[in-house]
């Protein structure tokens, strides 16, 4: 009976420290899962196996992001704006992405052999045949988006957690059949995307208020706003993935395989940073004037640089034992990769906050201009570093391409908010204080919920 109450009392909640709480706990959750789905399929299917796989799923998966065009992004903002009217977003946002997915997928049909020039005939079918996870983008990936707008965390966390899961789930099955290899894997995920359509829609259901059917009026500020986004898409996934792609073009597998863990190794203290900014969108975009808006964005942003700083100390001192000992003495040669890796993403995770916080004012184009600039830079240090020096080239042109969006997105969010460079990054000490302290009282109120 306690732990129903205790359910009860997070499912409806709309507390900002209860919402900040229960992301982060869901952000370790799933980053735990996927760790374990990291050593479980490098340890399946060896740094050969691992970089066939992620050859499979890095490239489709990148034009199916792209095919989104900015929508899951609009469809959180107007959402926050206009809660009310959330349903008319989801189905007008689902029939402009699923529009969107036809020209995508024919481009990147076409475009895959010379993608994955390096790789087998067999692995560029199966890539062929996995970029239908587009359609499943736009329509079961699309359903619990406005949840997070209109502030249901809740529903939102919960939903999020069952892709991880069933990952974990699809490893599982192909040890217990004998059939890990990379294919089955690939396709067994996508096939758990697909089933996913069951809890969204009878979670839909409950929480968001229909109609769900699309509406032309809408079109036009989805678009509107959901263009600089997908524009910012294109320059951010390149900055994410580019590097790996080009691995796919121009490296072995194994190569790839060793660089793909030190990628899943780094990004463990992504779960912690992003918990923070996950929030800032909504909060910032239905904040009353633009001085507590500002003021939620600086706090935000400040507190996501003190705890990357942090987490990254930690994970960098514990990850060549670490490393060794969870995926295995064959991905040794990741450890390199992985140390430069680490406060790449910690960059990553203050410049999500910092994206989150201006998309907030309704600004996203600005992000698209950081993206931008570090998109050259990435792109300018992989033509001179991959082929010389293999995985660490591509992780210090990452780090340098995250550390140029990050000067060029402070820079935006310093002039938004009309503040100073050190407001957004110092954190205070009294500050420090009241977010512990909001945690403790989020996770008391909790606790205390009467049985």
């Amino acid at each position: 009976m306690r732990a129903k109450a205790i359910w009860t009392r997070v499912w409806t909640s709309r507390s900002r420290s209860t919402d900040a709480t229960l992301t982060a706990a869901t952000n370790v959750t799933v980053a735990i899962v996927g760790l374990c789905t990291g050593i479980a399929s490098a340890r399946l299917l060896g740094p050969h196996g691992r970089g066939e796989l992620a050859a499979i799923q890095t490239t489709p998966g990148a034009f199916a992001t792209l095919a989104m065009i900015g929508v899951p992004e609009a469809l959180v903002y107007f959402s926050a704006q206009q809660g009310g009217d959330a349903g008319r977003y989801l189905g007008t946002a689902i029939a402009l992405a699923l529009t969107a997915c036809i020209p995508f997928s024919a481009v990147a049909y076409l475009a895959m052999p010379l993608m994955l020039r390096a790789q087998t005939t067999n692995v560029i079918l199966d890539a062929r045949l996995y970029l239908m996870i587009a359609p499943l983008y736009a329509t079961v990936g699309m359903m619990y988006v406005p949840l997070r707008g209109t502030g249901d965390f809740a529903a939102w966390n919960l939903l999020r957690l069952v892709l991880p899961a069933s990952a974990l789930a699809v490893l599982a099955t192909a040890f217990v059949l004998g059939c890990a290899t990379p294919a089955f894997v690939a396709f067994g995920n996508l096939f758990c995307t697909g089933l996913l359509f069951i809890p969204c829609f009878f979670t839909l259901r409950k929480r968001l208020r229909g109609p769900y059917i699309p509406d032309s009026a809408k079109i036009a500020p989805i678009l509107r706003y959901g263009f600089p986004c997908m524009m910012t898409g294109l320059p951010q996934m390149l900055n994410l993935r580019l590097d790996q792609m080009l691995m796919a073009v121009f490296l072995p597998p194994r190569q790839l395989g060793l660089y793909v863990v030190a990628v899943a190794w780094s990004g463990s203290v992504s779960p912690l940073l992003t918990s923070i900014g996950t929030t800032l969108l909504p909060a910032v975009a239905s904040a009353d004037n633009h001085t507590r808006a500002s003021a939620r964005m600086s706090e935000g942003v400040r507190m996501t640089a003190l705890l990357a700083i942090a987490v990254c100390a930690l994970v960098a001192a514990i990850s060549p034992f670490a490393i060794r000992s969870l995926y295995g003495v064959r991905f040794s040669g990741a450890i390199p990769a992985a140390l430069i890796l680490i406060p790449a993403a910690g960059v990553l995770g203050v410049n999500f906050s910092v994206q989150e916080g201006i998309r907030g004012f309704g600004r996203p184009y600005l992000v698209f201009r950081a993206e931008l600039l570090g998109l050259a830079v990435t792109a300018i240090s992989l033509v001179l570093m991959l082929r010389p020096f293999g995985i660490i080239g591509a992780a210090v042109a990452s780090m340098l391409g995250y550390s140029t969006v990050a000067v060029a997105l402070l820079a935006s969010a310093k002039q938004i908010a009309g503040t100073s460079m050190a407001s957004l990054l110092v954190p205070r000490p009294a500050e420090m204080k009241r977010g512990v302290m909001r945690i403790a009282a989020a996770a008391r109120d909790i606790g205390t919920t009467p049985a």
